[in-house]
């Protein structure tokens, strides 16, 4: 968090905000009602969600599941890739992988059954 707020952004974790233990299912609401772009490595579970979401904020996603130090490396590569393209998330999906490349799909995603 302190990584996002140095570079201007908003940012909260879920045990800030007493959601620490709610189910992914739960979350949803939270998250779209809160207006928050939401970041996780938690990909499979995720793209469903935001699948029956018509409008929301968007969706960070890093890939490998690494450690804390790890995470933010590709945190912070996220965050140069939206500021350098100049993102508005909303109803995007980015994708960040182990190199730091960011990959931006619109939602809903193209082909995706599901």
């Amino acid at each position: 968090m302190a990584e996002a707020h140095a570079r201007g952004h908003d940012a909260s974790h879920i045990n800030f905000l007493s959601l620490l233990g709610y189910s992914d299912r739960a979350l949803m609401p939270k998250i779209v009602d809160g207006d928050f772009t939401f970041v996780t490595n938690n990909r499979r579970d995720f793209v469903a969600l935001y699948r029956q979401v018509d409008l929301h904020a968007g969706l960070l996603i890093i890939l490998p599941s690494i450690n804390v130090a790890g995470q933010v490396r590709l945190f912070m590569a996220a965050l140069d890739a939206i500021e350098v393209r100049g993102a508005n998330l909303v109803n995007q999906l980015v994708e960040v992988d182990a190199d730091g490349t960011a990959t931006f799909t619109d939602y809903p995603i193209e082909g995706d059954k599901g």
